[in-house]
């Protein structure tokens, strides 16, 4: 009777009531080399994790597209086939499009705000759209400001684009976002790009300054302008299924770990930023500043861009939320 009562029961000899829990092994994967940012990142996360697990959890990381395209990574963790990708925000938008805004050309006055946007409430709202489409975002990592890459003509103004064809990923955005400048987007896949340049296939391509030196698109291009025209983030996501069946400890962990890692990464994309810079100055590129003349120009063309992808009830809430914090 005194069982049946709910009566504690007393624990076994050498049982110290503590649930022991399972070994796993997580399956990270990205796009970029190992000599990027993001793989420090993806390194101090596994590091992190598997010190917080005990060694109960083993992390597995797959840079340099080792899963797949972009997007076939992206749909293998909303498939549940691995557990964790790190994706540019172009990649994610197809699946969570209110993901987009992140992308707005001309957005960001520096990383530093955006950062502190980011991580608040504005970011919080963004990533909770990734749950409905089967993703668990954890946060924003970066790639830093884009910048534009070309061969044969020099970009100063929108009507320089006239007639120039220019890499984008396959985003609705960015191929609206160049028709807005005048120029004639391409979509191709990151892989195939240096290839594309070198047989003119296009003219021009945009990319942050770690990009550009990683993948030495300065041997294909004539001229590099620092236009900081948008910002390549990227965001760290799991399959949420995978997620919500973990043991409430993991949970945590692996949450506690995306934070150091985060801050990791943002770190080590500052400091190659300036390597990488240096590296690109000793090609025989043309590199050039917008001025302020030439980027209000740009900015004033880049609001209908705004206006129209900013087409819901939620991304015209969510992008005031931003505009508010920023001006």
């Amino acid at each position: 009777m005194l069982g049946g009562c709910g009566a504690k029961q007393t624990p076994a000899a050498g049982d110290t009531g503590k649930k022991e829990l399972p070994a796993i092994t997580v399956k990270v994967s990205h796009n970029q080399p190992e000599s990027s940012s993001e793989h420090a990142g993806a390194v101090a996360f596994k590091e992190k994790l598997e010190a917080l697990s005990e060694g109960k959890i083993t992390v597995e990381i797959f840079p340099a597209l080792q899963l797949g395209s972009m997007r076939e990574q992206a749909e293998a963790v909303q498939m549940g086939s691995h557990e964790i990708t790190i994706q540019p925000i172009s990649v994610m938008t197809p699946f969570v499009e209110e993901l987009q805004i992140v992308d707005f050309p001309f957005l960001w006055p520096s990383a530093e705000v955006m950062w502190k946007v980011l991580d608040e409430e504005a970011g919080d709202k963004l990533l909770e759209k990734a749950e409905a489409k089967g993703f668990k975002g954890f946060g924003f990592w970066g790639s830093g400001f884009k910048n534009f890459t070309t061969k044969g003509k020099e970009i100063h103004m929108p009507a320089d684009f006239s007639g120039v064809k220019m890499r984008v990923m396959p985003s609705p955005l960015l191929l609206a976002q160049y028709k807005a400048w005048g120029a004639n987007p391409v979509p191709i896949e990151y892989a195939e790009l240096y290839n594309a340049l070198q047989q003119k296939i296009v003219d021009g391509q945009e990319n942050p300054i770690s990009t550009i030196a990683m993948n030495k698109f300065y041997e294909v291009q004539d001229n590099m302008v620092i236009s900081n025209h948008g910002y390549l983030a990227y965001v760290f996501v799991a399959n949420k299924g995978w997620f919500e069946g973990l043991p409430e400890e993991y949970k945590e962990m692996v949450t506690a770990s995306e934070e150091e890692a985060r801050k990791v990464q943002r770190k080590a994309l500052e400091e190659k930023e300036k390597q990488f810079l240096e590296e690109i100055k000793q090609s025989k590129i043309n590199i050039y500043e917008l001025t302020q003349e030439e980027r209000a120009a740009f900015v004033e063309a880049s609001k209908p861009v705004h206006t129209e992808f900013a087409d819901t009830a939620d991304k015209k809430e969510i992008l005031e939320l931003i505009y508010s914090k920023i001006n």
